[in-house]
């Protein structure tokens, strides 16, 4: 009775776990959402901005220009800085990037130059001195405004890229969360498996105490994937920002699923890359050179096919796990790992190596098109 309400209660975590991960992919989602809605009126805004500054010159370019009136074009150039004034005024709270501030401190510091320009242009107008109003606003007031556009154009560059770090990061939480749930469930299912397992038969046979069966059972304990160590590393793998905390988090997964070397290959037209790797020298990374998606091998077939594929050890070598790294687009690499003692046999040793290549999906990006040439082999 007790191993069975012990086991309704894992099932009941195991299931909480679901919910919860369902929830946080959901809210992962709806930020990312707002995120992209945020960013996109932040470039329609500056946008508009640019636009109403390109009209402010070319309006006031009007003011000199032969045969024509100037009173139309000074109330439109007076409409157009009222609403250049107020788009500043508007897009202030709305940005995000850490220079943003000091940027729209110099857009407005820019903008009121101009508004100078304009009067001082008007006055000169007034007095009939058309010469010296056409001299001012193609000179100064002409370079001012294309350093306005210029700042604005600036502006909206660390905004884009602002708003797609925070995606990323967002995406790599996600991909964290999912992890830690998955890890519950193999971690649950592999509590639950004993447990149905070592249920007592309904007709127990009577117990032989024969001598002969009074020696203690000799069973050997496979051996299996430290679970807390595979944790640490996911945690590690969520947390990467750079490209030597990668190769950490690298070494830290060849030392959970006892591996020699790794190699993290990306796809690039119809060859895989090594972008990443743990335990060989460079050269002999180098020496493998890029392989052909229709080449003969695990690593190639696991990513034509998207699917776990592994090599056998022998007594020359080591026996190898190649798991695809799928993303959002398919499958854009492969995650290989050169194991040792036989765990390429091992379904534990299996299941980590596929959780580890999923985290990697959501860190590592997807290279450019494959060039025609070949990558050059070291001597």
């Amino acid at each position: 009775m007790q191993k069975h309400t012990n086991r309704l209660i894992v099932a009941a975590v195991l299931i909480a776990a679901g919910v919860i991960g369902g929830f946080f992919v959901f809210a992962a989602h709806r930020r990312a959402a707002g995120i992209d809605a945020a960013a996109d009126d932040v470039t329609r805004r500056v946008e508009r901005m640019i636009a109403t500054a390109g009209d402010i010159a070319a309006a006031q370019q009007a003011y000199v220009a032969p045969g024509q009136p100037d009173q139309p074009w000074l109330e439109r150039s007076a409409m157009l800085l009222q609403r250049f004034g107020q788009d500043a005024a508007a897009i202030r709270p709305l940005l995000q990037s850490n220079d943003a501030a000091a940027t729209l401190d110099e857009v407005e510091k820019d903008f009121k130059a101009i508004v100078v320009i304009d009067g001082k242009a008007r006055q000169d107008l007034q007095q009939a001195q058309n010469l010296l109003a056409a001299d001012l606003i193609f000179g100064e007031g002409h370079d001012t405004i294309a350093a306005l556009v210029m700042t604005l154009r600036g502006l909206e560059s660390s905004e884009e890229q602002t708003a797609a770090v925070e995606r990323a990061s967002l995406e790599r939480q996600q991909w964290g969360g999912l992890i830690l749930v998955a890890l519950v469930w193999v971690v649950g299912l592999m509590v639950l498996v004993p447990m149905a397992s070592t249920v007592a038969p309904a007709h127990p046979e009577p117990l032989n105490l024969e001598p002969s069966n009074l020696e203690p059972p000799n069973h050997q304990v496979p051996a299996t994937v430290d679970l807390a160590a595979t944790a640490d590393v996911c945690g590690a793998l969520a947390r990467t920002t750079n490209t030597a905390s990668l190769r950490d988090a690298l070494a830290r997964s060849a030392s959970v699923l006892d591996a020699r070397g790794i190699i993290v290959w990306m796809g690039a037209g119809e060859e895989l890359f090594p972008a990443l790797w743990f335990g060989y020298d460079e050269r002999i990374v180098q020496r493998l050179g890029p392989i052909a998606r229709n080449a003969a091998n695990a690593t190639a077939e696991a990513w034509r096919t998207a699917q776990l594929r592994t090599v056998s050890a022998d007594v020359m070598s080591h026996g190898a796990v190649a798991v695809p790294i799928t993303g959002v687009s398919g499958c854009v690499g492969v995650f290989a790992a050169e194991v040792r003692n036989g765990r390429e046999e091992d379904p534990a040793t299996r299941a980590v190596a596929a959780i580890l290549a999923a985290q990697l999906a959501g860190i590592v990006s997807a290279w450019p098109a494959g060039s025609a040439t070949e990558v050059p082999k070291t001597a």
